[in-house]
C-alpha cells in the first residue's frame, strides 16, 4: 500500500495545490479561466496527439476494454437518470433534462485531466488504454447526454439533434488530437522533428496543470452533502468501478486490461458534466459540489482501487 500512496499523493497533492491557491485568493479567477484553456486546448491535445500518433495502432484499440468501459459507463448512467426521474436520488423528481445531466455527472470520469496524470506515473505504456477511454465517453455518455438535451428543447428536429450531438463530439480537442494520432500512426510515418519537439515540449507540461487546474476549478465550490450529492458520488466511486471489474470479468479481459479499467471507471466526475449542464441552463449546485466532494474522496478509493488492483 505504500507503494501505491507512493503514486497517487503526490498526484493529488497537486490537485490541492490548485485547490489552496484559488481557496486563498491567490489567482485570480481569470487566470483559472487561463489555465484550463491553456491545458484544455493546448497541452492536453499535445499529450494524446503523441500518445496515438508514436504507437502502432494497435496499442491502443482493444474491443474488450471499449465494450467492458462502455457498458460500466452507461449503468451508472442508466441508474442515475431512473433514480432521478422517479426521485429516489435526492428525494425529488427531476425533469429529462435535469436527470441527464446528473446522469452524465455520475457516469462521466476525469479520464482526460486525472486520469492520464495518474496512469502517466503508474507507466506510460499504459496511457493508449487511457487515449481509448477518452473516445468511448466522447462518443457515448457525452453524445448520449447532448442527444437528451437537445431533444427536451421546445421546436427542435431530429436531425438539429444529431447535428448538434455531431458538433460537440468532433470539436472536441482531446478526441480531435487523438484522432490526428491515429491518422499520425497509420502512415506509419516519424514526425518531423519541429512537430517532434514542439509537442513534446507541451505535453510535458499537460500533466502537473492539468492537475493544478483541476484543484484551482475546485477552490471556490462548497463543499456540502446531502442525499443527492452522496448517490452521486456513491454512483461514480462505487457502483462504475464494480460494474466495470464485472463486464470485464464476463468478457475475458486480461489482468492488465481489467486492473486498466477499474482504475478509469473509479476516478471522480468530471467538469465537463457541470459545463455541459451550465451550457444547458441546469441547476449545477448539486454536480459541482458531487464534484469537489468526490474528488476529495477518490484520494482514498482511487488507492485501494490502485492497490486491489494490483498496478504498482
Amino acid at each position: 500500500m505504500i507503494a501505491v500512496l507512493e503514486v497517487t499523493l503526490p498526484v493529488f497533492g497537486l490537485v490541492l495545490c490548485g485547490w489552496i491557491a484559488t481557496a486563498r485568493r491567490m489567482l485570480p479567477e481569470q487566470t483559472v479561466d487561463g489555465l484550463n484553456a491553456f491545458v484544455y486546448w493546448f497541452a492536453l491535445p499535445a499529450m494524446l496527439f503523441r500518445i496515438a500518433g508514436l504507437r502502432p495502432i494497435n496499442e491502443m484499440f482493444e474491443p474488450r476494454f471499449a465494450l467492458g468501459f462502455i457498458l460500466a459507463g452507461l449503468s451508472g448512467f442508466v441508474l442515475t437518470l431512473v433514480l432521478a426521474r422517479r426521485g429516489l436520488l435526492g428525494g425529488r423528481a427531476h425533469s429529462m433534462a435535469q436527470s441527464a445531466a446528473l446522469a452524465l455527472n455520475a457516469a462521466h470520469g476525469n479520464i482526460g485531466y486525472l486520469g492520464i496524470a495518474l496512469i502517466g506515473q503508474i507507466g506510460e505504456s499504459m496511457l493508449p488504454t487511457v487515449a481509448l477511454a477518452i473516445i468511448c465517453d466522447n462518443f457515448v455518455l457525452i453524445a448520449l447526454t447532448v442527444l437528451i438535451l437537445e431533444s427536451q428543447r421546445e421546436r427542435t428536429s431530429g436531425g438539429s439533434v444529431a447535428v448538434t450531438a455531431l458538433r460537440g463530439i468532433v470539436v472536441s480537442p482531446l478526441l480531435g488530437s487523438i484522432l490526428a494520432g491515429v491518422l499520425v500512426s497509420l502512415t506509419g510515418q516519424t514526425l518531423p522533428a519541429v512537430v517532434d519537439s514542439f509537442t513534446r515540449l507541451l505535453a510535458g507540461a499537460a500533466g502537473p496543470c492539468a492537475l493544478f487546474a483541476i484543484g484551482a476549478s475546485l477552490g471556490n465550490r462548497r463543499l456540502v452533502l446531502d442525499r443527492e450529492i452522496a448517490s452521486l458520488i456513491g454512483i461514480k466511486l462505487l457502483w462504475v468501478p464494480i460494474v466495470a471489474a464485472g463486464v470485464f470479468l464476463v468478457v475475458g479481459a486480461d489482468p492488465r486490461t481489467t486492473a486498466m479499467g477499474i482504475v478509469c471507471a473509479a476516478l471522480p466526475a468530471a467538469s465537463n458534466g457541470f459545463i455541459i449542464a451550465q451550457r444547458y441552463g441546469m441547476k449545477t449546485e448539486s454536480i459541482g459540489a458531487s464534484i469537489l466532494g468526490g474528488t476529495a474522496i477518490s484520494v482514498i478509493t482511487i488507492s485501494l482501487v490502485i492497490w486491489a488492483s494490483g498496478l504498482r
